[in-house]
């Protein structure tokens, strides 16, 4: 078994690409083809992009964060700091699995940006956020919460359950979903 930090791609992603394009335009479900069929040749990219916006500073990270199959720390970064903790204006490092999380929701839903609706949160903040676990994954940087625009949110929490090994939460009344890398755990919120 794969340990926890590492993703567990189900069936259909487990074949996946050795080159996937700079970025991708957003298609409409209609043409999209999950898995691509490049990653069905050639495994999981080697090179690697994501596209978000940090909803609650309306700040955007569009780059490559693995190129020749290495992760590039000083987008890893920019990155990082792009979803940090906005209330206490507080970085710290992402981990970088994430980021291939958001990057398969590009390709699996044709989304050509994703939301954030959190990401770090320093232990004070996290104190404060009603719901919050005390020991949430978003204080160790091993959890982010997404949305999908136009998307059925809890769907995209659903077809996530059966490929993460890590925590899964529907937050319908919210619409967002919470991916994290700790043990494997679903809730609705």
């Amino acid at each position: 078994m794969i340990d926890r930090r590492t993703l567990l791609f189900g069936a259909a992603a487990a074949a996946i690409a050795a080159e996937a394009p700079a970025m991708a335009a957003e298609t409409g479900a209609a043409n999209c083809v999950w898995p691509p069929p490049n990653w069905q040749k050639g495994g999981f990219p080697s090179r690697r992009w994501v596209k978000i916006l940090f909803v609650h500073t309306n700040e955007r990270f569009a780059d490559i964060y693995v190129d020749n199959g290495v992760y590039s720390m000083d987008a890893v970064k920019r990155f990082s700091w792009a979803v940090r903790d906005f209330r206490a204006n507080e970085f710290h490092w992402i981990e970088p699995p994430l980021m291939d999380l958001l990057f398969i929701l590009h390709w699996k839903y044709c989304k050509d940006e994703i939301r954030i609706f959190s990401g770090y949160r320093s232990p004070q903040t996290n104190a404060h956020i009603e719901g919050a676990a005390k020991n949430s994954q978003h204080m160790q940087g091993r959890a982010l919460d997404i949305h999908l625009p136009n998307m059925d949110n809890d769907a995209v929490a659903r077809s996530f359950q059966e490929i993460l090994k890590g925590g899964v939460g529907m937050y319908p009344n919210k619409h967002f979903t919470h991916l994290d890398l700790g043990n494997m755990r679903r809730w609705v919120g």
